[in-house]
């Protein structure tokens, strides 16, 4: 089977590392040669995915054709469905996903739990929103956002014109209460064409800088929370007709979760389930885009800590006292293979797998200290 991935970032990297093991061949489209996932396959094409001759010679190749990001062209997306190629996620699904004001009317519209929110062409959209919901609010871009950019909190009337003024450069913008929430949590959803599914445990995600830093998966959450949140990525998956690995960022107050965004792909919080769960985000993504049957998502062990390794300079990559992670027997270390490191960039990840939840945390923390990229 040849499986095309659109994007050859770490996403595509980690989805073929899991799935070489059953024979499959991948070939990858990324804007830059030598990619993270380009490194791993001779079926490299590099390009732009807007020009159409070059992404058509590539699905050429493919049997059915997967992205790792929700930020391919979607009229690109639509072309390919046109030409008689399977695209998963579908190109509508991206094309709904991508634009944020969308997305969220299509989760109000099917009894999903969201912030009130509004779209904003003007100051006085912000005005008239705020007078009704009251400060503070988020004015976000609607598209090509991620990591906390295009996002800004305004907190009084005095930041409304800054916000504005400094996001309308990036496009279409929509407004959105502010949740003061407890605990940002997420999950990962795997649902192929036949309607089967499988949800993934419900994590929490700590965030440093508006970047994820640590993902936390345990027994600490209420079963009653964890019940909802599976209700809720059951329901979406199925309202959207959804084929692949989606991951889905919610809010929690008290025991009342409003779901903040979706990602149309495998995601960083579900970077622990390599070791942490019987079957992997990565694997259960190809199982879905193939119609296959879907591996278990059960926990491997009681709990399972994933941290990040962001880059703290700009420059080039040099990874240094990797080696001594390999002291740690319940350590897991990832790197990405990206040639340049900036600050915030994703370089790769530790995974920590323990029976007590604090030596866990404890453990991944140290473990990033001893590394330097």
């Amino acid at each position: 089977m040849k499986t095309g991935i659109l994007g050859g970032g770490q996403l595509a990297r980690m989805i073929m590392e899991e799935c070489y093991k059953f024979g499959y061949e991948f070939y990858i489209f990324s804007g830059e040669e030598n990619s993270p996932a380009g490194q791993l396959t001779k079926n490299g094409f590099t390009g732009d995915w807007k020009d159409r001759e070059s992404l058509l010679k590539f699905a050429e190749k493919c049997d059915i054709i997967t992205l790792e990001n929700e930020f391919i062209d979607y009229g690109s997306l639509k072309f390919l469905e046109a030409s008689g190629i399977t695209v998963y996620p579908q190109a509508d699904i991206i094309g709904l996903i991508q634009d944020k004001l969308y997305q969220k009317e299509n989760l109000r519209n099917a009894g999903i739990p969201v912030a009130a929110f509004c779209a904003v062409e003007s100051e006085e959209d912000i005005f008239n929103f705020i007078s009704v919901n009251s400060f503070p609010v988020v004015l976000k871009s609607r598209t090509m956002g991620y990591d906390g950019k295009g996002n800004y909190t305004v907190r009084n009337s005095s930041e409304v014109k800054p916000a504005f003024e400094l996001l309308k450069k990036r496009g279409r913008l929509m407004c959105e209460s502010f949740i003061n929430f407890d605990k940002e949590i997420a999950t990962q959803i795997a649902r192929n064409k036949s309607g089967g599914k499988k949800v993934y445990p419900v994590v929490e995600t700590i965030q440093k800088d508006h970047i994820c830093n640590m993902v936390i998966a345990s027994d600490q959450l209420q079963e009653k929370i964890i019940h909802k949140a599976n209700l809720i990525a059951e329901n979406i998956a199925d309202e959207l007709n959804y084929v692949g690995v989606m991951g889905i960022e919610m809010f929690l107050s008290g025991d009342e979760i409003t779901v903040n965004e979706l990602a149309p792909r495998v995601h960083n919080s579900g970077h622990y389930t390599i070791e942490g769960c019987r079957t992997s985000q990565f694997e259960n993504h190809i199982r879905a885009v193939l119609n296959q049957p879907l591996g278990n998502t059960e926990k491997t062990e009681k709990n399972a800590v994933m941290i990040n390794i962001l880059g703290e300079r700009n420059g080039r990559a040099d990874l240094r006292n990797a080696e001594k992670i390999f002291d740690f027997g319940n350590a897991f270390l990832h790197i990405y293979g990206k040639a340049e490191t900036c600050i915030g960039r994703k370089m790769g990840h530790i995974t920590v797998l323990d029976k007590n939840l604090s030596e866990a945390v404890d453990t991944a923390v140290r473990c990033r200290e001893i590394i330097s990229i």
